[in-house]
């Protein structure tokens, strides 16, 4: 027999064990009720900012574009929020305007929308969002909330914009140079009905500026004429390589750069120097050697070739049908043969 005051020791143990082990228990129940809660909506949401890269070629100050800040593939929304910032020394924000909320409330409950925060700040380069309903059970009850963004409600990607942004381009970086930088998305919160945290991977935006590029005018003359071949690019068109060979029909010249980068050309040929000569004929363009696909457009005087390429030393080509003797010059070039041959016959009979 155990004494007494052991007996109550031992007792007192046990129920301290218990309470242990149920707390534990409720611990992890607690848990496990809000993992199922928190990957009940969709665990693959993402968001991003679309598009997700641009690159601006020698762009002028004051030149405008959009970007949206996007979720996709997410059930459950009932709030969203984000910060989005940029390099302020380059761009300026105009305007950022709520697409996700305006679109999914009915016009009838607009006034149901409740904007939290919606502003920028072109000194810091940032713009905040934050955006959910007044009245949520209401919005239930109407059945337009939460959203749902997935490609059975918004197809076939299953995406939809949460702000429309727009900037303007404030500086360009100097001939030949470029700047390259983030828009970034941080922080982004996107919850549910209950309050919860929605799982999801964010994107940031990656866009890059040229500079204005090195502008070469060449002159090249042919059968007397003189006509001007122009490059414009963000590398460098090697000093006197513009040339035009009559026998291949063909402008040539050697694109430089720093090993490494993308360099792009844009090439201005007369179509009275180098052209083709049926709709049904092909440009062939090579770099180093080997045929690109370029860019190419035209008017009623000049055709116009956009070419990128990886940089070192690039020798580049662009070659046109050779051009056909007209059928009217062939008769008279077949009867000058006969005409020598009847005048040194005449002469041997005289």
């Amino acid at each position: 027999m155990f004494p007494k005051s052991m007996k109550m020791k031992n007792r007192n143990w046990i129920f301290i064990a218990i309470l242990l082990i149920s707390a534990m228990i409720s611990a992890m129940l607690y848990a496990a009720t809000n993992i199922h809660t928190a990957s009940a909506v969709a665990t693959t949401a993402i968001a991003f900012v679309d598009p997700p890269s641009i690159v601006f070629n020698a762009p002028t100050v004051g030149t405008t574009f959009q970007v949206n800040v996007t979720v996709a593939n997410i059930t459950g929304l009932a709030g969203a929020q984000f910060t989005l910032s940029w390099n302020a020394s380059f761009l300026s924000c105009i305007a950022i305007q709520d697409n996700l909320f305006s679109t999914v409330t009915p016009s009838s409950h607009s006034d149901n929308i409740w904007a939290l925060t919606l502003s920028k700040n072109n000194t810091a380069g940032t713009a905040d969002y934050a955006y959910t309903w007044r009245d949520l059970t209401a919005a239930q009850t109407d059945g337009y909330a939460p959203a749902n963004i997935t490609t059975t409600t918004f197809p076939p990607d299953g995406k939809l914009a949460m702000a429309v942004v727009t900037f303007n381009i404030s500086n360009v970086p100097a001939v030949k140079t470029f700047s390259e930088f983030n828009l970034t998305l941080q922080p982004v919160k996107l919850g549910d009905v209950d309050g919860l945290p929605i799982a999801k991977t964010v994107t940031n935006g990656h866009y890059k500026i040229y500079g204005p590029p090195e502008i070469t005018n060449t002159p090249i003359v042919n059968n007397g004429t003189t006509y001007v071949v122009t490059t414009a690019t963000n590398a460098s068109v090697v000093p006197d390589s513009v040339t035009f060979n009559a026998t291949a029909y063909s402008i040539s010249f050697n694109l430089t750069g720093t090993d490494g980068t993308t360099g792009y050309v844009n090439v201005t040929v007369p179509k009275d120097l180098v052209r083709l000569n049926q709709t049904s004929d092909q440009w062939i363009v090579t770099v180093n050697g080997t045929p690109v696909t370029p860019i190419i457009s035209e008017n009623a005087t000049h055709t116009f070739f956009y070419i990128t390429t990886p940089l070192s030393t690039e020798p580049v080509s662009i070659i046109g049908t050779v051009p056909e003797f007209p059928a009217l010059m062939v008769i008279p070039l077949l009867a000058i043969p006969t005409m020598v041959a009847i005048g040194l016959r005449r002469r041997r009979r005289t």
